[in-house]
C-alpha cells in the first residue's frame, strides 16, 4: 500500500462525492462510500493497471491510500479529474456568486464539485453493456465480468475485482447476459482503447466536436453514447453536453421555465463558464431529487437531440475539411 496527498481545493468536501457515488448504479463495482472516506476502484490511463484508491479528508489536503500501481502521479492525476480537483474552488463558487440559480444548486449539494466516471474507457465500456436492460441488471453483469476476468487488487484487507482490461475484452466471445452485437461492441471499445484513442488527455486536447465526431465512428456508438464518453469519461469542466434532455428537464425545473429549447440552455449556459460541465451534473442530480429523472419523453427527446447533435458535428466537420482544402 502506498499513501500520497493532493491539494483540497476551497469548498470541496469528500463526504459530497461520496454521496454521488453511493446511488450512483453505473459506478457499480467502482466506488464503495463511506461517512468518512471514499474507496474507488478502477483502471489507470494509458496502462490500464488494476487500482484500488481509499480516500480520507483532511483540513488542507485529501490522504489518498493506493494498491495496485506504484505510479503515484498517475493515481493522483486520474482521481483529480474524477472529483475535480483539478480545479479552482474559489472560482467555482464564484459562478454561484453571479447566478443565483447556480448558488442554489451549490447549495442544494454542498462541497460537491464533480463526480466523473474513472477514464473514457470505462464510460464506454459501461455503455456497450447497458442499453435495453435496467441499471441493477448492468451493473450485476459489470460486476461478474470484474470476477471473472478482471483482476483482484488487496487494500487494507479488503479485495475489489476491477473490470476487465481492453486486452481480456480483445479475446471475449460470450459472456451470460450479453448478446453477441454487445460482446462485438466491447471488442471495438477494447480495440480502441489499447490504440490510444480513448485517452481522456488526448480526446480533450482533441476538443469538444472532433472527439465526438471520432468516437462515433466506434462500432455501436452513435451522438448519445460518444456524449457520455466524453463528458462523463474525460470529465471536462467546461464543454456543454446537448444529446442529454436530462439536463434541459433540470434546467427548466432550477431557471422555472417552460420548455426551454436548445439556444436558451446555450445562452444561459455562458454564465456558467468556465464550468459549464459541472453545473449540467448538478442540473441533473437536482431534476432526479426533484422526481423528473424518469419522465416518459426523454427518450424520444434523446433520439431527436442526437440527431441535432450528430448534423452539427457532420457540418463543423465538412467545414474544417473544405477549409483545409482551401489552405
Amino acid at each position: 500500500m502506498t499513501t500520497n496527498h493532493v491539494h483540497k481545493p476551497r469548498g470541496f468536501q469528500l463526504r459530497a462525492a461520496s454521496d454521488f457515488y453511493a446511488g450512483f448504479t453505473p459506478g457499480s463495482g467502482m466506488a464503495a462510500a463511506a461517512t468518512d472516506r471514499l474507496t474507488l476502484a478502477f483502471r489507470l490511463d494509458r496502462t490500464f493497471e488494476p487500482v484500488v484508491v481509499a480516500l480520507r479528508e483532511e483540513p488542507e489536503a485529501l490522504v489518498l491510500e493506493f494498491a495496485g500501481s506504484d505510479d503515484g502521479a498517475a493515481v493522483r492525476k486520474q482521481v483529480s479529474r474524477m472529483l475535480g480537483l483539478e480545479a479552482d474552488g474559489a472560482e467555482w463558487q464564484a459562478v454561484g456568486e453571479r447566478d443565483q440559480v447556480v448558488g442554489t444548486l451549490q447549495r442544494e449539494f454542498p462541497g460537491f464539485f464533480t463526480a466523473a466516471k474513472a477514464s473514457p474507457y470505462d464510460a464506454a465500456t459501461w455503455a456497450m453493456i447497458a442499453p435495453r436492460m435496467n441499471q441493477n441488471q448492468a451493473a450485476a453483469i459489470k460486476q461478474a465480468m470484474a470476477r471473472e476476468l478482471g483482476d483482484r487488487v488487496e487494500l487494507a484487507g479488503h479485495v475489489q475485482h476491477i473490470f476487465p482490461a481492453p486486452a481480456a475484452l480483445l479475446s471475449l466471445r460470450a459472456f451470460p447476459g450479453l448478446a453477441d452485437e454487445k460482446v462485438a461492441r466491447l471488442r471495438g471499445i477494447a480495440e480502441a482503447a489499447l490504440d490510444g484513442r480513448l485517452d481522456a488527455d488526448r480526446l480533450r486536447a482533441l476538443g469538444e466536436q472532433r472527439a465526438l465526431a471520432e468516437l462515433q465512428t466506434l462500432r455501436g456508438v452513435g451522438p448519445w453514447v460518444a456524449s457520455h464518453i466524453y463528458y462523463r469519461g474525460a470529465a471536462p469542466l467546461d464543454d456543454l453536453p446537448t444529446a442529454e434532455p436530462r439536463v434541459l428537464h433540470g434546467l427548466a425545473h432550477a431557471y422555472r421555465l417552460e420548455a426551454p429549447t436548445a439556444d436558451t440552455f446555450t445562452r444561459i449556459a455562458e454564465g456558467w463558464r468556465p464550468f459549464r460541465m459541472w453545473v449540467c451534473v448538478l442540473l441533473s442530480r437536482h431534476l432526479a431529487r426533484s422526481g423528473g429523472w424518469h419522465a416518459p419523453s426523454l427518450a424520444r427527446e434523446r433520439t431527436l437531440a442526437g440527431r441535432e447533435l450528430a448534423k452539427r458535428t457532420t457540418r463543423r466537420s465538412s467545414s474544417r475539411s473544405a477549409a483545409s482544402r482551401q489552405g
